[in-house]
Formats: structure tokens, C-alpha cells, sequence
């Protein structure tokens, strides 16, 4: 993979993709490791390294993540499985994350990859889908945003932003302790590249100062023997190993001889000088420290899910998915009955065998315990419809609703007696013969005499 951008200043944005490899990749003594691959707004890789999925990998990404983006936060990662012990952790510490399926990654692989570089086309195919899985967030393909924090782990949040804020304190101390060196101690930044690693620490408070391995000709042998001293006391306090401490304070004398003098820095400020490395020095070990002690309280409660292969690694090996489903269904069916042996919960648990069938390929050791995991899901694959299922059995009666306690209400009895003493009509009644009317009839009305005739005129009499 591609290192020409590794010396690359930090960046204000960059992208972070996380691949595990399978387990038929890597030998069986090594453990569970995932890759993890920067780029920046431009897609460029800037770093790839090895982390192990555990809370000692946790802190390497971070301090990655804050050495190259000047923050943890300010990073969006991509993963190809929520099941790791490193993801269940960023999810804790709400960091911004994407989750991939397997296809997806492999598509992202193939999609973003540089086919202008052949070390990154010969590239594992880790590497490969970790790059891939970062530019696509690059790209947009993907959209990292806070997930839920774990069950387990919700209680570890205030640890794990102590921990944030120790790695970016270190990060700042480390920029702090190159700026002295830069001004004060010369030789020691031509000497190493990075004067933050625990042994170039190490070198640099046993010799704070270019005049305790410089000198004249004459000195030395005074100086090889006090050199060679500072080397044994500090490979015998464990440092690191003899050869690995001689190189790095040879390093620092060659620098010294090679580095000329300056005229600002004299004698009267050698003590000053010395005391002022010492304390910068200083600074970086303890934000070393207290990273150290939350690791150590996060690696002794959160433990490392062990991982099946699945459909990917079986393709690889040349085995069928159906026979690694028809092994999941015999452990699925032989957990199942062995529960049903045990008490009246044996469909419930027939069920959770059945689960747990998907995820194991070969059977587990009689005596073996399960493996906690601390992914929020997990990813089981498909079961064809030929296994059959437990059917679950009731956990007790079915309820039965309680007995009254008081009788039910009754209407109270009528305050005036009924209008009618007999037996309701059971049809409705009859109309009668009419009644005979009380008007008289027009033959009954009195007959007046017409009027007079007006005056002048004569009445004509009928015939």
C-alpha cells in the first residue's frame, strides 16, 4: 500500500475505513486484528496500519485519528461489521460511524480502488476494502452518523471522552516537546524523526542536554563509556531491548557531532535547557500514563467477541454455503433438545440454539462457555427452509380472569305504581266504531227570508 503520504501535516478533515480479514486469511495463533485505512478530502491514503480489536487497538486508532485530523471527532469511520470490540467502542464514545455489508464492502473495493498504483492493486484484500470503505465516505457512498452505544458499554462513556481528551493532550505535549527540540536541542530532531516514541523519551531524559555526549577529542572516550552506560541502565529498567537503545543513542551522538552549536545557547543556560527538555519530556509520559491506566480498566471489563466465518471466507475455501447452514441446523437441533431436557423453557431456548447455530460452523466443545459478544447485532446467515424450527412451548397457564369481589348492580325498584294494573298487551289495539258527532247536520239550520228588493224594482215571481 502507498506510504508517500505518510509525512503528510494534519488535516482538518479525513475519512477512516475499518476491514477485518477472515479468519482462513491469517494463521490461527494471531489474533482477532482489523485494518484500518486514512484518506483525506481528496481521497489520497495517508496511513495504513494493523490494529488489534481490542481496547490496546481502540487507543491506536484513536491517537491516529487525533495525530492526523487534530481530533477524534473530527473523523467519520466506516466499518464492514458492528461486532467488533473496536466499533462497539467508537459507538460508546459517540463517535460518527458508518456500517457496511459484506457486498457492499467488496463493491467499495473494487469501485474506489487506484488502478494507477500497483502496490495498491497487490495490496491484501484487507487493505483493499479498508481503503475502499474510507473513500467511500469520501465519496458520499456512505454516511457515518452516531449510533446507539451499547448495552454494556453505556456506562463506560465518561471513561472513554477522559481518554479523547488525554489522547489529544499528548498530541498537543508532542507538538510541544518538537518545538523545544527545534529551538533548544537540534541534534535531537535530526536524530528522530519522531521524539514522542517511548525510546527517543527514554534517550531524551537520560540526556536532556547535546553537551553530555558532545566534547572534544580528548573526552572522547569519556563519552563512549558514559554513552554506553546510559544504554545498559536504560535497557536494564526495560525500556526496550540493548541493541534497539545503542542505535538510538548512537543516533543522537552522531547527530550531536554533525549539529553545530548555537551561540545563543551557552554555557550559563545548559542547566535551564536541560530542565526545560526534561519537563516537555515529562509531559508526553504523563498523558502516556493515564492513557495507559484507562486502557488497562477498559481491556479488564470488555473482552474480544470471537468471530465465525461466513459466506466471504467459506466462498474462499472452496465450501458451499449450504453445507455450513446444514451444520448450523444440526447444532441448532442438538441444542434445542438438550434444552428441552432441562425444564419447561426448552422452546425459548430451542430458538436461542438455533440462533446460535448461525453463527458457528463446527460444533463447540462440550464443556466450552460462549463467547460474550458486544456488537449490538449480529450477523447470522441465511437458513434454508428445510430445517426445522422448535416450536415454543407455553411458560404457564393461560390467565384467568379473578372472581367479583362484590355482586353486580341492580336497578332499584320504581317510586309510583304502574298505570296499568293488567298484563301488558302483547298487539297493539284495535281501532273502535266511530263516534256519533255532536254538530248538527245543514238540515237542522234555520232557513232566513231573502231581503226586500231595493226600491223601484218589481220582484218577478216564479212560475
Amino acid at each position: 500500500m502507498s506510504r508517500e503520504e505518510d509525512d503528510a501535516v494534519a488535516l482538518v478533515r479525513v475519512y477512516c475505513g475499518l476491514a477485518s480479514a477472515d479468519p482462513a486469511d491469517r494463521p490461527a495463533s494471531a489474533g482477532s486484528t482489523l485494518t484500518s485505512a486514512v484518506v483525506d478530502d481528496a481521497g489520497r491514503l495517508l496511513h495504513v496500519c494493523e490494529i488489534s480489536d481490542d481496547a490496546a487497538g481502540y487507543a491506536q486508532l484513536v491517537a491516529l485519528l487525533v495525530e492526523r485530523s487534530g481530533g477524534p471527532s473530527g473523523a467519520a469511520i466506516a466499518a464492514d461489521s458492528d461486532d467488533h470490540t473496536v466499533t462497539s467502542l467508537l459507538s460508546a464514545a459517540g463517535r460518527p460511524l458508518a456500517i457496511a455489508d459484506d457486498d457492499s464492502v467488496d463493491d467499495f473495493a473494487e469501485r474506489f480502488a487506484d488502478d494507477d498504483s500497483l502496490e495498491e492493486m497487490q495490496s491484501p484484500p484487507a487493505e483493499r476494502r479498508a481503503v475502499g470503505l474510507a473513500r467511500a465516505l469520501q465519496a458520499g457512498a456512505l454516511s457515518a452518523v452516531t449510533l446507539p452505544a451499547p448495552r454494556d458499554l453505556a456506562g463506560y462513556k465518561q471513561v472513554l471522552s477522559a481518554h479523547a481528551a488525554l489522547a489529544s493532550g499528548r498530541h498537543s505535549a508532542a507538538v510541544a516537546l518538537r518545538e523545544v527540540l527545534r529551538e533548544l536541542y537540534p541534534a535531537a530532531l535530526r536524530a528522530y524523526p519522531d521524539p514522542a516514541e517511548p525510546v527517543s523519551l527514554a534517550v531524551l531524559d537520560a540526556l536532556p542536554e547535546p553537551g553530555m555526549l558532545g566534547g572534544t577529542v580528548a573526552r572522547g572516550r569519556e563519552v563512549s563509556v558514559a554513552a554506553d552506560a546510559i544504554a545498559a541502565h536504560l535497557a536494564a529498567d526495560g525500556v526496550a531491548d540493548a541493541e534497539e537503545i545503542n542505535e538510538a543513542v548512537t543516533a543522537l551522538r552522531v547527530a550531536i557531532s554533525e549539529t553545530p552549536r548555537r551561540a545563543a545557547v551557552n554555557r550559563a543556560l545548559t542547566s535551564a535547557v536541560a530542565e526545560t527538555v526534561r519537563q516537555a519530556v515529562a509531559s508526553v509520559r504523563a498523558c502516556d500514563a493515564g492513557c495507559e491506566a484507562l486502557v488497562s480498566a477498559l481491556s479488564s471489563r470488555v473482552s474480544t467477541p470471537v468471530q465465525a466465518p461466513g459466506r466471504r471466507a467459506a466462498a474462499r475455501r472452496g465450501e458451499s454455503v449450504g453445507e455450513l447452514t446444514g451444520l448450523a441446523g444440526t447444532n441448532a437441533g442438538l441444542a434445542g433438545t438438550n434444552a428441552g431436557l432441562a425444564g419447561t423453557n426448552a422452546g425459548l431456548a430451542g430458538l436461542a440454539g438455533t440462533n446460535a447455530g448461525l453463527r458457528s460452523v463446527r460444533p463447540a466443545p462440550a464443556g466450552a462457555e460462549p463467547a460474550p459478544a458486544i456488537g449490538r447485532r449480529s450477523r447470522p446467515e441465511p437458513v434454508p427452509g428445510n430445517v426445522p424450527l422448535a416450536s415454543p412451548r407455553p411458560l404457564g397457564p393461560p390467565p384467568v380472569a379473578p372472581a367479583p369481589v362484590t355482586p353486580p348492580p341492580v336497578a332499584p325498584a320504581p317510586m309510583t305504581p304502574a298505570a296499568m294494573a293488567g298484563p301488558p298487551a302483547s298487539t297493539l289495539p284495535t281501532r273502535g266504531e266511530p263516534l256519533p258527532s255532536r254538530i248538527d247536520g245543514p238540515t237542522n239550520r234555520p232557513v232566513s227570508a231573502p231581503p226586500p228588493p231595493p226600491p223601484g224594482i218589481t220582484p218577478i215571481a216564479p212560475a
